[in-house]
This record gives C-alpha cells, structure tokens and sequence, in this order.
C-alpha cells in the first residue's frame, strides 16, 4: 500500500478538525437555540390562553358549546406542538371538562395547586405547569375565564397544553444545512492545501531532493537554492552546511589516505628488512637449539647416572647394615643370621633389577597398579628398616588402622617411597628422637571416579630439625638437597613425588624449624574391599623379595 502524500494527510487531519468543529458548534447553538425556541414557545402558548379565555369570557350566556369547540379548534389547529385545548367549567367549587379540542388526549385532572390559584379570582392570571414525559417536555397553562355579569367570579379555565422542543429535534432541523456546510469546507479546504502544498512545499522539496540527488553521485559542489528564511529555507541552508563540512572531510580524508600509503610504503620496507633480520636470528636460533639439546642429553645422562648411585648404594647400604649385624648373631642367633642372609640376598637382586632397569630408561616405564594393603607394606618396611632405626637411636611408633581400605599400588615403588621418607628422618634426628608412622582413612568429599572410594591417609613424623618455609618451596626439584657434600644426591623425594603422581595421589608437607616435620601421603582408596578377599592382602613370599629389594631404597635417604 502506496504511503499518503503530506497533501492527503493534512487535508484528511483538517478536515476531520472542521467537521468536530462544525458537531460541536450545531450542538452547542442547537441548545442556545432550544432555550430561545421553548422561551418563545411558553409565551406563545401562555398567549393562547390568556386569548382563548378572554375571546370565551365575551361569548354571550346564551352561545352554545359550539361557538365555544369552534374557537377552541381553532386555537389547537394554530401551531404544531399544540398537544391539547380544552375549556374547563367550574361547578360548586369543582373543575368539570367542558369542551375538547378533536384529537386531544385523555383530561388530566388539574393539580390542586393550579385550582387554588384560579379560584382566587385575580384578572388575566395565568398558570403553568412543566414536567417530562417520554423524553419530551409537557408544558400546560391555565387561563381563569372571568365573565362580566359575574362580578369578577372564575367561573373556568382554559387549558393549553404543548410540546416543547428538544436538542435533538433542533439538531435534526440544521442537520441538513449543517452537513452542506461542512461539505463545502471540506472541499475548500482540500483544494487550498492541496494548492499550498504544491506551491510552497512541494516544490522547493523537489529542488532540494535533485541536489541530493547530485550529492549522492559524486557532486559535491552542488548547492540548493537560496530561499526566504522559513522552515524550508533554512533546511536548504542547513544542508549546503552539511555539504561544505563533507567537502573538507573528504579533501583532509584524501590527504589522510595519501599520507598512509606513504608509511605503508615505508613500514613494508622496513619490515622486509626486519624479515631478512629474521629469517637470519631463525636460523641462529636452530643452531642454538640443537647445541642446547645436546646439552641437555648430557645433562639427563648426568641426572640418570646421579639416580642410579643413588639407587644402588642404598641397597648396599642396609646389606652392610645386616651384614654387620649378622656376623654376631651367627654364633648365638644361627635362626636370625638366616634372616638376615635372606634380606642381603633380596637386596642383591634388587640391585641386579635397579642396574637393568637403568639400562632399559629409554623406554617409558609406569608401575603396575593391583590391590595392596597398605598397613602389611609398612610393617614389612619397618622389619627391614629397624636395625638402622635402632642403631641412630630413633624410636618407632607404629599407628595402624586396622580397617583400612586396600588401594591400587605397586608394592616395589611404594616401597621405595617409604624407605625414602624414613631415611630422610633419621638423617633429620642425627642425635636420635621419634619417629611415628601411622595410617587411617577419611572421605575425599567429591570422587573423582567411581572407582574411588574412601582415601587412606599415611602420615610420618618425626622429630628432627625440621625445614624452613624457603626449604620447603625446594624439596621436590632435582638435584636440590641441604646435606653436605657426598651425603645427598637431592633425588629421594623427586622419585618420591612422580612414585605419588602415578599413583594418582596428593603429597603434603607441614614443617617448622626445630619442631620436626611430617609428610602426609594421600591415596584413592578402592570401593567394595570386603569382596576383594585375600587379593587385598600382603604380597605372597614370591613378591616379598621385590618389596624387600624396594626397601633397599630405605638407605638412600641417607644419602639423599
């Protein structure tokens, strides 16, 4: 649908406006005009009766009623509101229907108040009465009828009864001229604006929408034509501004675009040039990389010959342990020398698989994770660990829970990690002290499988030295270690460390100068451990020998 033209609108809008105007003054007039009609029917109709009643007080005693309905019709037939006529008579006090004119209604009786006032004699008095009926207003009047031989006596009253009109009939009579007049001011007004639009509006428009037009493809030196100061001139002025301000931004635009080609030209030089510097740093960069990879082969081959000593002399050192104990026990004690044969043994095979593992590092190697309890690994650690206890004067105390759950584990690098801790307590008590080990189990709150039920919790304290905080931000990088020189390789709680990661564990550590320290070691403990039976158990004897091998690492705490 095709939008109205400014024109239409405006004359649709006035017109609408004068014909509201028009309703409103024929209603406004039409009510002026009912009280000036009704005033001018009251009096006409008052005058009616004030005639008709002295026209019947002249007629002679001996006129018949026909004289008397004669002039009554004629007073009924006078006017077209004229509702009723009539002529009362009075008898004894009485008011009695006397003559009617043809076609009134039905006599009503005279209202009391009307009777008293004709009764009281007074010349040419008149009566009124208005009330409503139907929407229409009733206005009666009663004129006494005074006879001259009767002394002044009423001797009856005429009744003249007539419709008033009202708004809406007024209304109805205009209703014709009214509606030619607004016709006629429609069309004026139509034709007018119509006329000042296409003149005075649409014209200068159409100029200024060709110059936009020119603007809008290319032109920018096109200027509207110069008009009087009204809304239209003042809008050509307006946009001739606009023009001149595009006009400047364009040039500074050009000028803007000139000079950054300029620098795009000479950053794209230079920036070649920096490519060229590049490409050169690139390739020194490669050499240096590969010298630094062959730096750092070396520096692992360094790292993995340190662990290995590590490793091996730990075994070796608690088979001098036993090997010293041995030689007095073989004459009173030939059960325990037994023993401890036993352990040196288990301890030389672990070192035959420490050497081959060290042979095969360069493939990747995971532990083998089964069911495990935890409480049966450290009493086997702290068997094989108590006579190097005892020798440094160190106290064990052992807290087991004895409703542990198992957990997934490898029983020979737990075991390392055990000895490890250990010895890194007796190195921390060197004139002797405590050392507690003790397990117990808590919820982890949020499993991060459903594999993983409760935790188990390891906790070893001791004694000793302790550690600062500084210190503490250290302990599990290689090669650090606050021993002396030849008594650490600061390797023992960086296996300890990756041995708890893939363990998928948690490592904490709380420790204070003089007051001692503790590790607490945290691990996912398996769900439905009453059905794994004897599985959860301690390692059989043909896996105790790899648990005691692993607890050889036990003496590399003291070195590390």
């Amino acid at each position: 649908m095709r939008p109205l033209k400014l024109h239409t609108k405006t004359t649709l809008l006035a017109s609408a406006i004068t014909v509201a105007v028009l309703i409103v003054a024929l209603l406004t007039i039409s009510a002026r005009v009912v009280d000036l009609v009704r005033d001018e029917q009251k009096a006409l109709a008052e005058w009616q009766a004030i005639s008709l009643a002295e026209a019947i007080s002249d007629l002679p005693t001996s006129g018949g009623p026909q004289d008397m309905a004669n002039a009554v019709a004629l007073v009924r037939s006078s006017r077209p509101n004229m509702v009723d006529v009539r002529v009362w008579e009075r008898a004894g006090g009485v008011f009695v229907e006397r003559v009617a004119a043809a076609g009134s209604e039905p006599a009503e009786e005279i209202p009391e108040e009307t009777k008293t006032a004709l009764r009281s004699g007074l010349t040419s008095s008149v009566v009124t009465e208005q009330r409503s009926e139907a929407g229409n207003t009733l206005y009666r009047v009663f004129a006494p009828i005074q006879r001259t031989g009767d002394r002044g006596r009423v001797s009856g009253a005429v009744e003249v009864a007539e419709r008033l009109d009202n708004i809406p009939s007024i209304a109805v009579r205009y209703a014709r001229q009214a509606a030619w007049i607004a016709l006629a001011a429609v069309a004026l007004t139509t034709l007018s604006t119509y006329l000042l639009f296409r003149r005075l509006v649409y014209a200068p428009i159409e100029r200024l929408l060709g110059v936009i037009a020119r603007a809008k493809a290319g032109e920018l030196e096109a200027q509207a034509p110069p008009r009087p100061p009204d809304e239209l001139g003042r809008l050509s002025q307006e946009f001739n501004s606009l023009l001149s301000q595009v006009r400047e931004m364009t040039g500074e635009r050009e000028r803007r675009q000139a000079l950054l080609r300029e620098r795009v030209r000479e950053a794209t030089a230079q920036l070649r040039q920096r490519n060229e510097q590049l490409a050169a740093t690139n390739l020194e960069l490669w050499r240096t990389t590969r010298r630094l990879t062959q730096f750092e082969r070396l520096a692992a081959a360094g790292q993995t010959a340190a662990q290995f000593a590590h490793e091996v002399g730990t075994p070796l050192n608690l088979i001098s342990c036993h090997a010293q104990l041995m030689s007095g026990e073989l004459r009173d004690k030939p059960a325990a020398a037994e023993s401890r044969i036993e352990i040196i043994v288990e301890q030389i095979e672990r070192i035959e698989r420490i050497v081959r593992r060290m042979l095969d590092r360069t493939r990747a190697e995971t532990a083998e994770l089964n069911p495990l309890d935890l409480n049966a690994l450290l009493r086997r650690v702290c068997d094989a660990t108590v006579p190097v206890l005892e020798t440094g004067q160190v106290c064990l105390e052992m807290a087991f829970d004895p409703g542990l759950p198992p957990i997934a584990g490898d029983a020979d690098y737990l075991q390392q990690v055990f000895i490890n801790l250990i010895n890194n307590a007796l190195d921390a008590m060197p004139s002797g002290g405590s050392l507690r080990i003790a397990t117990s189990s808590a919820d982890w709150g949020a499993p991060s499988n459903n594999c993983v039920g409760a935790q188990v919790i390891v906790d070893v304290a001791d004694t000793g030295c302790g550690m600062s905080r500084e210190t503490q931000a250290h302990i599990f990088e290689p090669l650090y270690t606050t021993k002396e020189r030849g008594k650490g390789a600061g390797l023992g709680l960086v296996v300890v460390s990756h041995v708890m990661q893939e363990h998928g564990g948690q490592i904490e550590v709380e420790s204070e100068p003089g007051q001692g320290t503790r590790f607490r070691l945290r691990f996912p403990g398996l769900k439905g451990a009453e059905e794994l039976g004897s599985s959860a158990t301690a390692p059989q004897n043909n896996e105790g020998g790899q648990e005691l091998q692993d607890c050889a690492g036990f003496c590399e705490l003291s070195e590390s």
